[in-house]
């Protein structure tokens, strides 16, 4: 596995936010942007605005990005631990002991056609109640089986790339990055008290 398929788009958009926040803060406090002379809308703010706005921006995004990118890789995990079954229809199957206890009644009606001595030779002689819970049966055995082989895909079969991708690209950089520009909005940010308050 690549790692793309852990990470979320949702995720994806608030690192994007929270690299670009933080790429800002960290241009306009290393190379000493004058921010004295910044105009929106053609009028002027202080400097302690900016910094005060990106120190509250960057701690935003860095904590909605660590809650979202904790929440991929919970979901990635319970994803393959979840005992249930969506089928291509979309039902949903819970797998759980009734899910295979269907072989309890199958076995009971076997017994007991052989204890009284009724055991047909071919499947066809059956019962309809006792086929219907033989092909119930046969049924969840194999999808039980089949969302066994499906839940072994782990955090071992991501790819070298797939690691890189989900714990560098995707959590030490952005989260490097965040802190670096807190540190350089706290060292040379002027944070004042607004007059009015």
């Amino acid at each position: 596995m690549s790692g793309k398929e852990i990470i979320s788009e949702s995720t994806e958009k608030t690192q994007n936010r929270l690299m670009f926040f933080s790429s800002a803060a960290i241009l306009a406090k290393s190379y000493d942007v004058p921010l004295s002379d910044m105009k929106l809308l053609g009028i002027e703010f202080p400097a302690s605005v900016f910094d005060v706005t990106m120190f509250v921006l960057v701690s935003w995004y860095t904590y909605t990005f660590i809650l979202k990118w904790i929440g991929d890789l919970a979901g990635f995990r319970l994803w393959y631990n979840e005992s249930s079954i969506w089928s291509t229809f979309g039902t949903h199957m819970k797998l759980d002991k009734s899910f295979i206890s269907g072989g309890l009644d199958l076995m009971k009606a076997l017994h007991q056609l052989d204890k009284d001595g009724k055991t047909p030779s071919v499947f066809a002689a059956l019962d309809e109640k006792t086929k219907q819970l033989y092909t119930d049966f046969n049924v969840n055995v194999e999808l039980y089986a089949a969302r066994l082989g499906a839940a072994g895909a782990k955090f071992s079969t991501l790819s070298k790339y797939g690691h890189f991708y989900v714990w560098v690209q995707h959590f030490l950089l952005p989260i490097s990055l965040a802190i670096f520009a807190g540190y350089l909005l706290v060292k040379y940010g002027t944070f004042s008290i607004p007059p009015h308050m």
